[in-house]
């Protein structure tokens, strides 16, 4: 599977979940959740593989140190919990659930295998109607875990062109804002809700902007405005990923692709049992890859490849 044809499909109830995850913990579960669409069966005892050279390769991070930080990332995404609104003997309720039951480490692999919860398969596998998807690349560029939340939110209102009116405090919630975290609206808009609309305007697929809604003088309600960027806005956004692409001879090819290939920090991308001519293939093909090249720069920049 391809980096742009992951597709992220979850139940509306999950999308309008409240939750606090970090960036990290967003991104895997993003990628656990891509990865349990390919099972043929799945339940609490299937095991989700997330490799750490697929997270570096989806979200183009520094592979410095990556298997140690998505390490303790799953680690505390086990305790982590998200509420939800649910039905119970036919009324309203409020589920609180947590995303996965058990998290495995393969050290000699850099694997990272989850078991995902019930509440969590139920979400992502037996959909009805009421569901929301998008191409997990539209997220990938996103470093504030505010974008990845807010574009969820909004992607599913595409179609009509703007979203429900949010109560603001039901809007933080979703977000994953404590009361007291960036508790007065200036603070709330820079730090979260500006960027994160500055972050989905410059790497996505749509255009969004907001309007304000108040009671006297205090902003109670916040309503998202959503339209489709058009194909040329998009294409000059491809263009703009492909200026970080740095074309490579054959022969640059082979010459850097060997000498990565024995680098301690990059031992993460072969699999186990994996010879270093095998490892030395897959690097090669990397390099030769716009979306997977940029991972590899700081070290071929250490080995002395002109940038």
């Amino acid at each position: 599977m391809t980096n742009n044809n992951k597709l992220v499909v979850k139940d509306n109830a999950l999308i309008d979940a409240s939750f606090n995850l970090s960036l990290i913990e967003q991104r895997i579960m993003l990628l656990a959740i891509v990865e349990a669409r390919e099972c043929e069966s799945l339940s609490p005892d299937t095991p989700i593989e997330i490799s750490v050279s697929d997270y570096i390769h989806q979200f183009k991070v520094d592979s410095n140190n990556a298997y140690n930080l998505i390490k303790d990332s799953a680690r505390t995404l086990k305790r982590r919990e998200f509420s939800y609104l649910d039905r119970y003997k036919g009324k309203e309720a409020l589920t609180t659930a947590n995303w996965v039951n058990k998290v495995t480490y393969v050290d000699t692999s850099g694997l990272i295998v989850l078991y995902l919860s019930n509440e969590v398969i139920s979400l992502i596998s037996r959909l009805s109607e009421q569901f929301t998807k998008y191409y997990l690349e539209q997220v990938s560029d996103f470093k504030s875990k505010y974008s990845i939340r807010l574009y969820e939110l909004v992607i599913k209102w595409l179609s009509v062109g703007k979203t429900d009116k949010y109560n603001l405090n039901d809007l933080r919630s979703k977000l994953g804002l404590d009361v007291q975290e960036y508790s007065t609206m200036s603070n709330f808009k820079s730090n979260v809700l500006d960027k994160a609309v500055a972050e989905i305007n410059k790497h996505t697929n749509i255009h969004l902007n907001y309007e304000q809604f108040k009671k006297g003088r205090i902003i109670t309600d916040i309503q998202f405005l959503i339209k489709s960027k058009p194909l040329a806005s998009r294409q000059r956004a491809i263009k703009k990923v492909e200026k970080t692409f740095h074309e490579m001879s054959d022969a640059q090819v082979n010459i850097f692709g060997n000498q990565l290939s024995r680098i301690h920090e990059l031992s993460h991308l072969a699999s186990e049992g994996e010879s270093y001519e095998i490892l030395a293939s897959k690097i090669k093909e990397m390099l030769r890859d716009p979306k997977q090249q940029p991972v590899l720069l700081p070290h071929l920049k250490n080995l002395g490849f002109k940038i």
